[in-house]
């Protein structure tokens, strides 16, 4: 595909996917749920963030890897915007699959994101609000065998889960790959505080990582600039991370897929913007589409999918809104090629009426009407409701296609 027309296809894409974006999906960003814990001894709100595609019931229902966010309050809105935008098809973007965020808020993070109990902070000094930590144990016995069921019970969940933690959040996702790794597939620890009691779970870095046992695992860590020269306790910050670091660069034989960035730029509060989107890259760096070559040559859609199932370890089937994209936009440059992605639609998801509706649209721009009628009245037989089928078969039998 030349520059010219890959340049007109990209100008196109915001036309192609307006009718897939309403106000409402622009609008709603998510919903507030709670579950009774037994093991913590109380309600525990998350927000809940689904694609657009999850609610469009032009497609038939399709089931989502899940994010499991820490700090929900904090970042909710930073990880689904980022999530909307790399994985939706926005502009014509396909860096990152559709995924539920699923954002854990805190009631007392000093309890829950903490592994051990300590009452002083790291340069000594007794403080309060240290006197329920140690609590980390129970709360990830919480995600694992309380949120995350009641998340599969009600949403339709694919196997592929992301831990996503920042500061004491980035020690609990590390906590988490320790101590129950088959929990999540990928774990994001952002300027984790891995000085927390004397450096403990750096302590254990070696041991962990220096054998095998975690193989199809991802962990991403990602460090902000917080040296100080005037003060020590930054710098065990620091220093801990570039520790935890360097034992995974000389000892990691675990089979953990590893990526380490620092951000010089950034301090410890605004690193988790970049470091998440950098992650997620990370994390999928082989699901990114480019829609130009596919459309040049139409095969190559599954076998970059059939690359992305061995990558995550399940089967991952080209989204419908995808195809159906494709094929629309193939179909204003090439209907052989358009065809192709028609037939494709079909043959993934043949019990779609928007997928036989689009193949009758296709065979109508090539001009066989027979195909196209029998295309439109399976879709009807699908979705006795798809207007656009009974116009297009009432336009071809008046003799005005």
């Amino acid at each position: 595909m030349n520059r010219c027309l890959r340049l007109g296809l990209f100008l196109l894409l915001p036309v192609a996917l307006r009718a897939q974006q309403s106000l409402t999906n622009a609008t709603t960003i998510g919903k507030v749920d709670s579950v009774w814990s037994p093991t913590l001894k109380e309600y525990r709100k998350f927000l809940v963030y689904t694609p657009p595609s999850y609610r469009d019931t032009t497609y038939l229902p399709s089931k989502y890897p899940v994010l499991y966010l820490l700090d929900g309050d904090a970042h909710f809105h930073s990880v689904s915007g980022l999530v909307q935008i790399l994985g939706t098809g926005v502009n014509g973007t396909f860096v990152v699959p559709p995924m539920i965020v699923v954002a854990i808020p805190n009631t007392d993070r000093s309890r829950d994101l903490t592994p051990t109990h300590v009452d002083k902070d790291p340069s000594g000094k007794p403080q309060p609000f240290l006197k329920t930590s140690g609590g980390m144990p129970n709360f990830l016995q919480f995600i694992k065998a309380e949120l995350i069921p009641r998340i599969e019970a009600d949403y339709r969940t694919a196997p592929y889960r992301v831990f996503v933690g920042h500061s004491l959040g980035g020690i609990t996702t590390i906590n988490a790959l320790y101590t129950m790794p088959e929990t999540f597939n990928a774990y994001v620890a952002i300027d984790p505080s891995l000085w927390w009691d004397d450096r403990v779970l750096l302590k254990q870095a070696k041991e962990v990582f220096g054998k095998p046992g975690l193989a199809n695992k991802v962990l991403y860590v990602g460090q902000a600039n917080t040296i100080d020269a005037n003060d020590s306790t930054v710098n065990v910050h620091y220093g801990s991370i570039v520790q935890f670091n360097g034992v995974l660069e000389s000892y990691n034989q675990s089979g953990l897929r590893y990526a380490y960035k620092y951000y010089p730029a950034d301090d410890h509060g605004s690193v988790p913007l970049i470091a998440e989107y950098d992650a997620l890259r990370f994390i999928f760096s082989s699901y990114k589409i480019d829609l130009g070559k596919m459309i040049a040559r139409p095969a190559s859609l599954a076998e970059h999918f059939a690359r992305v199932s061995a990558s995550f370890g399940y089967t991952v089937l080209p989204p419908e809104p995808m195809v159906d994209l494709l094929g629309r936009i193939a179909l204003n440059q090439d209907t052989t090629k358009s065809l192709e992605f028609r037939r494709m639609h079909v043959e993934l998801y043949p019990a779609s009426p928007k997928a036989w509706d689009g193949l009758g649209q296709t065979w109508q721009a090539k001009g066989d009407t027979a195909k196209a009628i029998a295309a439109y009245e399976k879709s009807l037989a699908l979705n006795p409701n798809n207007q656009h089928a009974h116009d297009m078969i009432k336009k071809i039998r008046d003799g005005k296609q």
